[in-house]
């Protein structure tokens, strides 16, 4: 086992322990096994001890007087003076089977075992002291008391054998489930990051847009002040001129461009209004960051609701006799057999119930089998037309062996 799995010896419980090849020999013996191996391979071993010396295993049985079993030793001492050199002597493993005496009061032959005292009895016994009592006769064919020892015991074997494959199977599933889980978790929250990461950058790129948009008007506006700043440097220093001059025509001559100019300058500075400032934010930022943040810690790992079905339920609900319950042909799958399940866990009246031709598959008979272990009303179960294979009837072969 341990070759076929590099070197290492897995626990077959799967509780991670790994053993390496070399250690094997270290690990504790089952006694049990043990002894049952020993028991079969040197049947010899469960010779009785000497009944004389009770030290020595017992090698001879004395058929005549003596009737017990003696090893080698205590044989030739006992059996080698007067008459006990004619008693006869046989191998032990050949001696007949012990006869047992009634456990009660009487020292007579068993004949009976009563089951209600677990007591081997004798016939006596048996008429006065047991005679209510339910007994088995010991000197009987003992083969169908083997027989059914022995198909209960497979019985158990098969249900431990099914259960065993079960878990297994659910330890698979439960892996499954949960990469399946990691696997929709980063997937969506890579998704989400991309989401908040392209978002951003859209973000970025509008309040740059708007930044050029609000500069380009203000610098638009301030190159407007800059040249009716510059004609009024130049009337400025023509006016410095002019002052210079005394003659008084042209004083009069330049107050009347003076005029013009600050006649226009004017009508110019009413149509250049104060350029309003715009203020842009992101609104509610903060707001909704917090509310997203909020949603997501509300995500976390939960059980699966129970499985809905309105159509199965009211079906149910509106079953005139509670004894017999019809869902044949309602197109039903696994999902809804969780329904079906709980409804026999429930319904201790129901004795017919029809599932045929629906979308039944082994999985959905598992569910129907684990409700069946405690039910003990239900007398016919239609499932024909469905897709229940081999898995789904031993689901329900452990079912019935556990369903007493």
């Amino acid at each position: 086992m341990a070759l076929q799995n590099n070197g290492q010896f897995v626990c077959p419980k799967r509780d991670g322990t790994k053993v390496e090849g070399n250690d094997i020999e270290a690990l504790i013996p089952n006694e049990a096994v043990h002894q049952l191996v020993q028991l079969f391979d040197h049947p010899e071993l469960t010779a009785p001890m000497c009944h004389r010396c009770d030290v020595n295993k017992a090698e001879h049985w004395c058929d005549s007087d003596c009737k017990h079993c003696y090893c080698s030793k205590c044989w030739d001492n006992i059996h080698e003076v007067g008459h006990y050199r004619n008693h006869r002597k046989f191998p032990v493993k050949d001696r007949p089977s012990e006869v047992s005496k009634c456990q009660e009061d009487h020292d007579d032959t068993v004949q009976y075992w009563c089951e209600g005292c677990s007591k081997e009895i004798c016939n006596n016994c048996q008429q006065f002291k047991h005679k209510d009592h339910k007994v088995v006769l010991v000197t009987g064919d003992v083969k169908p008391l083997e027989e059914e020892c022995k198909t209960g015991l497979q019985a158990v074997q098969l249900s431990l054998n099914y259960r065993s494959n079960r878990v297994e199977n659910m330890v698979t599933e439960i892996e499954k489930e949960t990469e399946s889980n990691k696997a929709k978790v980063t997937e969506t929250i890579t998704s989400l990051r991309q989401i908040i990461d392209k978002h951003e950058q859209d973000l970025l790129e509008n309040i740059e847009k708007v930044e050029n948009e609000e500069k380009k008007k203000t610098v638009n506006y301030k190159r407007q002040l800059q040249g009716e700043q510059q004609q009024l440097i130049e009337q400025i220093f023509n006016f410095v001129i002019t002052c210079q001059d005394k003659h008084p025509k042209k004083r009069f001559e330049a107050k009347k461009v003076f005029d013009d100019y600050i006649q226009r300058a004017q009508l110019k500075l009413l149509e250049l209004k104060p350029l309003p400032r715009n203020k842009y934010h992101i609104g509610d930022f903060n707001d909704k960051i917090r509310e997203i943040e909020a949603q997501l810690r509300n995500f976390k790992v939960e059980k699966a609701p129970a499985c809905e079905n309105k159509k199965v339920q009211d079906r149910i609900k509106d079953s005139p006799d509670k004894s017999i319950l019809d869902l044949s042909s309602l197109e039903l799958n696994d999902k809804d057999m969780e329904i079906v399940a709980t409804e026999l866990e429930i319904n201790r009246t129901l004795k017919k119930l029809q599932l045929y031709t629906n979308k039944i598959s082994d999985i959905g008979a598992q569910h129907l089998a684990d409700a069946l272990r405690t039910n003990t009303t239900l007398i016919d179960l239609e499932l024909y037309n469905n897709k229940i294979g081999a898995d789904g009837a031993e689901h329900f072969a452990d079912a019935l062996r556990t369903n007493r």
